[in-house]
């Protein structure tokens, strides 16, 4: 069978199409022929450097999909750990851990499927760490990429609302989504903005980009919250002062996890997909997420 295999760790050019051995699989894993396989920015860090991640070459990125179980054909989508997989998804056939997979939502098709765990499991994450009432205001940076588009749906489902500053092009796309106060990204001071027109204090922050947590930070309430995917760098000690809890939140894989996406599903999230590429083209999708302003979610078919 086909898989995409990076033999030399580097840039897109180190995913390399070979063939390999059809998995058989043990008592604790689930067989999958795959249809669809979610592109993220961690598949793009572990192919050029996977020492992060605790593995060596040859391997497997690819952390989520969606496909069939074969001896049953039942529809199913997985979510894999960023850490420790050298077998990813970037296959025809996979052999996952039975703890990773889960049903497929019935509303959701394949790519769509595929599109949707890896943000969105860490989307709800974030959300989760933060104990926020309806109605308070929280400040989003990276609205519009893959793990804000969704957050924005989930916590509007919260009640929560949401102040985002994207570009132009990009604000009806997220005030659909959800986004309360728009604000134009040209904006130096997006969360010193966000108080002057709320006339009150954030309640939250969340920073999806790298950067913006510190900034960010004095136009929180005290007692209030702050959370990111990227990095804790910078001078908090204002979270000291303020009293606000910090939290940095990397995905952790789990069934559980994905049956509580299954909900926010039944809810009415859904992924954005750009654009999808077959397998063999899975260096050009690396290539475009590196290329940044996908807007949405890359998804290689199967």
């Amino acid at each position: 069978m086909r898989a995409v295999v990076v033999e030399r760790p580097g840039g897109p050019e180190a995913l390399t199409m070979v063939e390999v051995p059809r998995p058989l699989g043990g008592p604790e894993e689930v067989v999958i022929d795959v249809e669809a396989v979610g592109v993220n920015p961690v598949d793009l860090g572990n192919r050029a450097d996977p020492s992060w991640a605790g593995i060596s070459p040859p391997y497997v990125v690819g952390y989520e999909l969606a496909g069939r179980v074969v001896d049953s054909d039942e529809p199913v989508w997985a979510l894999l750990p960023v850490q420790g997989t050298t077998q990813g998804a970037l296959a025809e056939r996979v052999a996952v851990p039975r703890q990773y997979v889960a049903p497929r939502p019935p509303e959701l098709d394949p790519i769509v499927a595929a599109a949707l765990p890896m943000a969105g499991c860490t989307a709800l994450q974030v959300l989760q760490r933060m104990p926020l009432a309806a109605g308070s205001w929280v400040l989003v940076h990276g609205v519009a990429g893959g793990v804000g588009h969704l957050l924005v749906q989930m916590a509007r489902g919260l009640g929560l609302r949401v102040v985002a500053a994207t570009r132009f092009d990009d604000r009806r796309r997220v005030e659909e989504l959800g986004v309360d106060l728009w604000l134009d990204r040209s904006d130096a001071t997006p969360a010193a903005t966000a108080v002057e027109k709320l006339g009150a204090e954030l309640d939250a922050v969340v920073d999806l980009v790298g950067g913006q947590l510190e900034p960010s930070l004095p136009y929180v309430r005290v007692g209030g919250h702050a959370a990111t995917i990227v990095d804790l760098t910078g001078d908090l000690d204002l979270a000291i002062d303020r009293n606000i809890d910090l939290h940095g939140v990397l995905m952790r894989a789990g069934r559980d996890r994905l049956y509580e996406l299954a909900a926010e599903v039944s809810a009415g999230v859904r992924p954005h997909v750009a654009d999808t590429y077959p397998l063999e083209r899975t260096a050009d999708a690396h290539r475009r997420l590196e290329a940044g302003r996908v807007g949405g979610k890359l998804v290689i078919t199967l």
